[in-house]
């Protein structure tokens, strides 16, 4: 739990944590790209793809293998911030089937650590990562409920239950234009019932917000992006 609340009240006026309603709740949406809970103390991040960067490096892409302790450590000092009580990863937190045998042995002990930092863990599944080693520690979920939210990688059709959606899985992008200039950043995405977290993850691409895919899950006409650029949250007006 943040009970530093001079922090939060900086950190608001900066432009790098900016509260938004969704689901009769108030999120923090965070700069680095995760969502806080207040009420139920739940840190969201998503899509982090760990290994991915040796994933293509199997394929003949020279990237850097650096993602994965790149990612890790963002996501620590986050932890470190908030505080959390449950930290949830919302899918598609490993890039393939084969990311935890690839990885660099620091790296494992750095997210091993992360997960016993925290009093709960909880990994929901996606479709890059459907079953994590039991070797990582952690819950596994297909999907989780905070009252009438509902928490899955990708959107469901038959859950009566859940009146509102967050999920990750498309990568939201967006840009914003500011005299001559464009900026263009990762982006949360809010419509009537479903809320689009952005990848987290260093070697994520995304899906723009006026793509088709997306305006089929949010229409343009209802919807609210927060873009992520330069440590700073803005609201696309």
């Amino acid at each position: 739990m943040v009970k530093d609340n001079a922090w939060l009240t900086r950190q608001v006026a900066e432009k790098r944590i900016m509260p938004a309603r969704f689901g009769g709740k108030t999120w923090l949406l965070d700069a680095a790209g995760t969502a806080y809970l207040p009420e139920a103390d739940w840190l969201v991040v998503s899509d982090l793809h760990l290994e991915k960067g040796s994933y293509l490096r199997c394929y003949g892409n020279p990237v850097p293998q650096l993602d994965s302790q790149a990612t890790l450590h963002r996501l620590s000092r986050i932890i470190t911030d908030y505080q959390p009580e449950v930290v949830i990863c919302l899918g598609d937190s490993f890039h393939d089937i084969g990311s935890v045998s690839r990885m660099q042995d620091a790296d494992k002990a750095l997210l091993a650590s992360l997960i016993h930092q925290v009093p709960r863990w909880c990994w929901v599944l996606g479709n890059h990562d459907p079953a994590i080693p039991e070797s990582v520690g952690g819950e596994r979920h297909a999907r989780l409920l905070q009252d009438t939210v509902g928490l899955c990688h990708e959107p469901e059709e038959h859950w009566p239950a859940a009146e509102y959606q967050l999920i990750g899985h498309f990568h939201p992008k967006t840009r914003i234009r500011q005299g001559r200039h464009v900026y263009r950043g990762k982006s949360f995405l809010i419509g009537q019932n479903l809320m689009i977290m952005p990848a987290f993850g260093q070697y994520t691409g995304g899906l723009w917000i006026d793509d088709e895919v997306v305006t089929s899950l949010i229409p343009a006409s209802t919807r609210q992006a927060f873009m992520l650029y330069d440590n700073c949250i803005v609201r696309q007006a």
